[in-house]
């Protein structure tokens, strides 16, 4: 049989994915973080960065948090993973808002009016923080939407993910089960 270039092509794009998937499991256990967040391995086992967030009265920083578990999510509206993620994470919140050792923080770079309209369509219970999308890619390491960054009570990263299905299912399995289970290790 005879090869063509579109046959070489098929070929070559078939090893590359092959490739790749084969280092996204080494490093990530299965799916395509590292790809996504390349960057931010290097933030696990280190501090934090230096935060300041406010909303109305409310301040949220490096302080306000100090000794407690913090989660703290990036998305925003157009990102289709992030509101896959959005009733779980409510789940999530209310399964945890009585920890008062535990930190929930949501974090978009929507204005005021998109995130009141979010909050609305999933009845979500938990405040959204807004922030430039310059500010929300430094906190984040610049990675993909969604990226969830967890830390424990020193303000160390214990873990970071980024990205997410399209299914509600499926993100509400990874929410339930691998960062429900990652902020309990940590309590």
């Amino acid at each position: 049989m005879k090869s063509t270039p579109f046959a070489a092509l098929v070929f070559m794009t078939s090893s590359l994915l092959a490739a790749v998937s084969s280092l996204a499991q080494t490093r990530t256990s299965g799916n395509i973080d590292s790809l996504l967040c390349p960057g931010g391995y290097a933030a696990i086992g280190h501090p934090y960065l230096s935060f300041k967030l406010t909303k109305e009265n409310n301040v949220v920083d490096n302080q306000a948090v100090t000794g407690k578990v913090v989660f703290i999510n990036f998305w925003f509206e157009g990102c289709h993973p992030c509101m896959a993620e959005m009733e779980a994470l409510n789940e999530l919140f209310i399964k945890m808002k009585g920890n008062k050792d535990f930190v929930f923080i949501s974090l978009s770079w929507d204005d005021q009016q998109t995130i009141k309209k979010v909050k609305e369509k999933y009845s979500l219970s938990f405040d959204v923080l807004s922030a430039t999308p310059e500010e929300c890619k430094r906190l984040n390491f610049g990675c993909a939407y969604p990226t969830s960054i967890i830390l424990d009570k020193a303000g160390i990263v214990k873990y970071r993910h980024s990205g997410g299905s399209i299914e509600k299912e499926q993100a509400q399995k990874f929410i339930m089960t691998t960062l429900l289970a990652e902020i309990q290790s940590l309590l």
